[in-house]
């Protein structure tokens, strides 16, 4: 998509200064990668949905962008382009092509605003952005979050169903874990665990 035909778009919506666009809709119009966007500075929406993208590389737009669509197009990675959008709330990447699941929820990881994330893969994602509350279009039940802590932390889990409220419960000792395990004086001898 050329500058020109971006700002046409503007001159339709009556937009005269870069500085009054908080929200870009490019769905739907055929762009095969996302235009320099850098001199939005107040954008906080950006719809390049329904594209042919198929690869973003640090995607130029400010840092202050919360909301993200880029579902429908043919992204196979995201690895690079989101990591400085901290402000993110929502992010859609359904219906793309992404690869590697643990390359695109590293990219994600600094986004602590984000709570609404719609990939695949919904265990690995709860268990690695734990500030997420929306997952493909749902909420995200404690159930799933417990679910997702017994997946990918097994012997953490382990040991929370092991302990029993206000008295010391018996547990098969852990290998490879960071976890220690002292006594809490002398009143009592209950275990405590430090993770």
């Amino acid at each position: 998509m050329e500058w020109k035909e971006i700002s046409d778009i503007l001159q339709r919506c009556g937009i005269k200064r870069n500085i009054d666009v908080s929200q870009l809709y490019l769905a739907k119009k055929g762009i095969v990668s996302i235009p320099d966007l850098s001199r939005f500075p107040m954008l906080r929406r950006l719809w390049v949905n329904n594209n042919k993208i198929k690869h973003i590389s640090c995607l130029a737009v400010s840092c202050c962008l919360t909301e993200l669509y880029l579902q429908n197009n043919a992204l196979t990675s995201i690895s690079g382009a989101l990591g400085h959008l901290t402000c993110l709330k929502i992010l859609s990447l359904h219906n793309n092509e992404l690869r590697r699941l643990e390359e695109s929820v590293r990219e994600l990881k600094r986004m602590q605003c984000l709570h609404t994330v719609k990939p695949q893969y919904h265990h690995y994602v709860v268990h690695h952005l734990p500030s997420v509350k929306m997952l493909d279009r749902k909420e995200v039940k404690q159930e799933e979050r417990t679910a997702a802590f017994q997946q990918y932390c097994p012997e953490r889990h382990r040991v929370r169903q092991s302990l029993a409220f206000g008295r010391r419960a018996e547990a098969a000792p852990l290998t490879g874990t960071s976890f220690q395990m002292e006594r809490a004086g002398a009143s009592g001898g209950d275990t405590v665990i430090h993770g």
